[in-house]
């Protein structure tokens, strides 16, 4: 499945003059990349494992998932959080931004096992 991605830049009014620079502790999400995570689910282990991962608040996070079984992806975000379907043997993208600071868990529902906690900030 492909995912659309939008990029939004940010130009200068005039010509000759320095680019505008972020103030400390305004979003850049712009400039960021997307925090990519692999995950392999298979034979009843999934990896990565409970692993701890930074992103920035604002970030898109890309979920990429194979499973051998079909599955639910779900990123405890706040709110309704995130939730990815995933059939079996078809690899499968999907995305999110956090819009929220703190740790969240990303788990697998159907094995009932952590597969990475967010830490945004």
């Amino acid at each position: 499945m492909a995912a659309a991605v939008a990029t939004v830049g940010l130009t200068a009014a005039c010509g000759g003059e320095a680019p505008a620079q972020t103030a400390p502790g305004a979003s850049a999400s712009s400039t960021l990349a997307p925090l990519t995570i692999p995950i392999t689910i298979a034979n009843g282990q999934v990896t990565p494992n409970g692993e701890k991962i930074d992103a920035a608040l604002g970030q898109q996070v890309v979920l990429q998932v194979t499973s051998d079984e079909a599955d639910e992806i779900h990123a405890h975000t706040g709110g309704d959080g995130y939730e990815l379907e995933v059939p079996a043997g078809t690899p499968t993208t999907g995305e999110f931004t956090p819009s929220q600071p703190g740790s969240f868990e990303v788990e697998s529902h159907h094995l009932g096992k952590v597969v990475v906690v967010l830490n945004v900030s």
